[in-house]
């Protein structure tokens, strides 16, 4: 019999819930399970929605905790927490809903006090409560809860799961896997050749101080309100090769050269918007528009490449590195040329 081990997505508020949260992971890993919820994303990502799903779409069990907060909003009006637990409706999993036993006794520091985010709690709690859930009174006894609703749906609602990889195996996953080898040799060969002949940049497409308008979307913190809205910066092309080619030398992954020049162009905007300058909080996001603009156009002009190096099966993820042509080309950029004692004689 394979052994599986199954995947509890766990969704809620988290600064108010840190402590339950705490608890039900630890239930979940005493069933042997697989617990996956916020902790696991990054601070600052590409797509954080895009990521979440994703998750919830390889989780086998869904878990969501109501307490004293509705959370943050997404673009949509509604919270992370609802838009999720939404999103595992939609897709069929298997739910199980966790309330506090008596909103009124949460500390006024973990409830919302705005009427709005109130009655948004009020009707997403009634949500939740449609379908059958249990009540808690603190992090201890959720834990306990949680661990005895988890053991019984495991049991009566067995799922698909995670099994190891040598269980696995089987003759067709063998198979599948020679073909992408072969495939990613045929492409390695293929990128070899294009890299052997990019031996200049091509000068017809735009670079140097030609100029680009780039959209991004940003979200932070002014005052009391969270603020989400597009963003227009202009950059010239090679301020964009000074300022990612360093990562590309040897590679860099997409996400992280995304999230890289997000970050750039956080602080260029704090630079020249007074509003942004005092948001908290502030992320930015170049949109899947522009940031294809950039990838095409260095493309074009020959000073990227996907990387040929080798990655795990797994990870489905794009690499970029520099050709030939474009490492000498951020070499000219960022290099510092040595003045001669002539040369200084006559400035």
């Amino acid at each position: 019999m394979v052994d599986r081990r199954y995947q509890v997505f766990i969704s809620s508020t988290y600064t108010d819930l840190v402590e339950e949260r705490a608890e039900v992971i630890q239930a979940v890993l005493e069933l042997d399970g697989l617990p996956a919820g916020m902790e696991i994303f990054p601070a600052a990502n590409d797509d954080q929605w895009t990521l979440i799903k994703r998750v919830i779409d390889q989780s086998d069990y869904y878990v969501v905790i109501v307490g004293g907060r509705y959370g943050s909003t997404t673009e949509e009006g509604i919270s992370f927490t609802e838009k999720e637990y939404d999103y595992a409706l939609e897709l069929g999993l298997p739910i199980l809903g966790f309330v506090h036993n008596n909103p009124d006794e949460i500390p006024v520091g973990k409830s919302d006090i705005a009427p709005k985010a109130r009655a948004s709690l009020a009707k997403f709690r009634a949500k939740v409560q449609s379908k059958m859930t249990k009540s808690y009174t603190g992090p201890a006894d959720l834990g306990s809860v949680v661990s005895r609703a988890l053991s019984i749906a495991m049991r009566n609602l067995p799922r698909e799961g995670w099994v190891r990889g040598s269980e696995a195996m089987t003759p067709e996953v063998k198979t599948e896997i020679a073909e992408l080898r072969a495939a990613l040799a045929d492409r390695q060969r293929v990128e070899a050749v294009a890299a052997a002949s990019a031996d200049e940049i091509h000068p017809e497409f735009e670079h140097g101080d030609d100029e680009v308008d780039l959209m991004f979307r940003y979200r932070g913190r002014y005052g009391f309100e969270v603020e989400e809205d597009d963003f227009e910066l202009t950059y010239e092309w090679d301020e964009i090769v000074t300022t990612l080619g360093p990562f590309m030398i040897d590679e860099a992954s997409e996400s992280s050269l995304r999230t890289r020049w997000g970050s750039h162009a956080a602080r260029d905007a704090r630079d020249n918007d007074e509003h942004i300058s005092k948001m908290e909080h502030l992320t930015f996001e170049i949109t899947d528009s522009s940031w294809g603009q950039i990838i095409v156009q260095l493309r074009a002009l020959g000073i990227i490449m996907t990387s040929a190096k080798k990655h795990g099966v797994a990870d489905k993820g794009i690499y970029w590195t520099l050709t030939e042509a474009g490492d000498r080309y951020l070499v000219g950029l960022r290099a510092v040329r040595r003045v001669s004692g002539e040369e200084l004689k006559n400035e």
